[in-house]
């Protein structure tokens, strides 16, 4: 290969990057995916998976990455794609920006005079050094202090303002950068995993998603607690987990963690995301003789021997189902009687009638369960949330100041002609230029008001 195709080549890459239609294109495509990933569950079991896809549709998927999106490579290029995008087209309109803000044009040729589309031209009496003071105070009552230069021929005035506005495109690409700097610190220094947690048991370990091992947290997390309350129609209110984190066999805090209401600690933070029922921790049981027609109500633990009063028999509560097929909660009762071998059968809570074909010469009733919840948890560590959150506030600062604010010039120039004054005034805006011209009549207003342009006097022919 020549050194001139050579140099082609990198010319032609480098147009590439900075062109605004690949920015377009990256970001369409980046959208569309992102859509596909909100629709798709991301994570998932393969199980789930199959659930609502064929085995064909889950290979497919999962070849070409839409199962875990986000950790993709073709979605990790798009990215460095997008940031190589930005930072090209940073640099290729910085040499322009930079020499604009080096040097500052402070003065005008005539030509640029009548290029300009707001300026306008007034005499009055006077030499140009009795006016200067006026119009120096116009200027900065309205716009800003201009500053002064003298020459042999004229004085000149200049005055600007909101000149970072012009860098407000280049925030905006930083903030880019920085919100995927901050993401990749979290996918590469953070990790989300899930722990579930039994009342009055705690845990040192989280199982993190596609991984076997689990990982440390460097402390232990005990539910204390767990509470539910429902609506009406039986619909979950709110569930609440009240937790000790032990840290060093030290107890440092204790906290209830609710929907939207995380616990952080370490920069680990405890989401509440799901509970279910783990075992009972009482039962009251109803226990009527069949001969006598005697009942007595009689309190209970699961996996403990408890005598029945006014006999030689016993029971214990060996298993606890929520729901044993579709009929309900149900209690695997054990009953001992002497001289006898022990006898299983199950009580069903919501179908009292079934505890008549049980054996032995007692039926058994549920009266109250008292469940022993589990709570899921979803552990996160994100060493680069704050990261992204500056990333955010700098985009936001980057809108504003390239959408809201615009860089305003005003150049005065006094000259001396027929033993008269002739003021020039003119001003140029590169965004928000009806704005600017309401701002323009002010200044000339203002001008009048300070005596330096009379009403009676003309405005010069140009």
């Amino acid at each position: 290969m020549s050194q001139k195709d050579e140099k082609g080549f990198f010319s032609s890459l480098w147009d590439s990057l900075t062109s605004l239609r690949l920015t377009i294109a990256l970001l369409i495509i980046l959208a569309v995916a992102s859509i596909f990933g909100t629709v798709i569950p991301q994570n998932a079991s393969p199980g789930e998976y199959l659930q609502f896809y064929k085995p064909a549709t889950y290979r497919i998927l999962k070849i070409l990455g839409f199962l875990d999106m986000y950790h993709a490579w073709w979605f990790t290029f798009l990215l460095a794609l997008l940031s190589s995008n930005l930072v090209a087209c940073s640099l290729k309109r910085f040499r322009a920006t930079w020499r604009f803000f080096s040097n500052a044009q402070e003065s005008l040729e005539e030509a640029q005079w009548k290029a300009l589309p707001l300026s306008k031209a007034f005499s009055r009496k006077g030499l140009p050094a009795d006016s200067l003071p006026r119009v120096q105070e116009a200027l900065s009552h309205i716009f800003r202090t201009p500053k002064v230069t003298k020459d042999s021929q004229a004085c000149r005035l200049f005055a600007e303002k909101e000149r970072l506005s012009r860098l407000g495109v280049y925030f905006i690409h930083l903030s880019v950068l920085v919100i995927l700097a901050g993401a990749l610190i979290g996918y590469y220094f953070g990790f989300r995993g899930n722990v579930n947690l039994v009342e009055g048991e705690a845990a040192d370990r989280v199982i993190l998603r596609g991984e076997k091992q689990p990982r440390p947290l460097g402390f232990r997390v005990g539910l204390d607690q767990f509470s539910v309350s429902f609506y009406a129609s039986g619909a979950p209110k709110e569930f609440k987990s009240t937790v000790t984190i032990l840290d060093e066999a030290r107890q440092v805090l204790t906290e209830s963690i609710r929907v939207n209401h995380p616990l952080t600690y370490k920069g680990i933070s405890f989401y509440q995301s799901s509970y279910g029922v783990a075992g009972v921790k009482k039962a009251v049981l109803a226990i009527q003789h069949r001969v006598t027609r005697k009942e007595i109500t009689v309190p209970a633990s699961m996996g403990t021997k408890t005598e029945i009063p006014g006999g030689a028999s016993s029971f214990l509560l060996g298993q606890f189902i929520q729901d044993l097929q579709g009929m309900g909660p149900a209690l695997q009762v054990l009953f001992f009687e002497s001289n006898r071998p022990h006898e299983t059968f199950w009580v069903l809570q919501n179908h009292p009638e079934f505890s008549e074909r049980s054996p032995g010469p007692y039926q058994f009733t549920i009266k109250e369960i008292e469940p022993r919840y589990y709570s899921g948890l979803q552990v996160t560590k994100d060493p680069g949330v704050w990261v992204v959150w500056a990333g955010c506030f700098l985009m936001m600062a980057g809108f504003y100041v390239a959408f809201f604010l615009s860089h305003r010039r005003i150049w005065v120039r006094l000259t001396e002609k027929g033993g008269k004054t002739w003021v020039e005034i003119a001003g140029a805006s590169h965004r928000d230029r009806a704005g600017f011209e309401k701002e323009f009549e002010k200044m000339i207003q203002a001008l009048r008001e300070k005596g330096t342009i009379n009403p009676e006097e003309s405005e010069p022919s140009p």
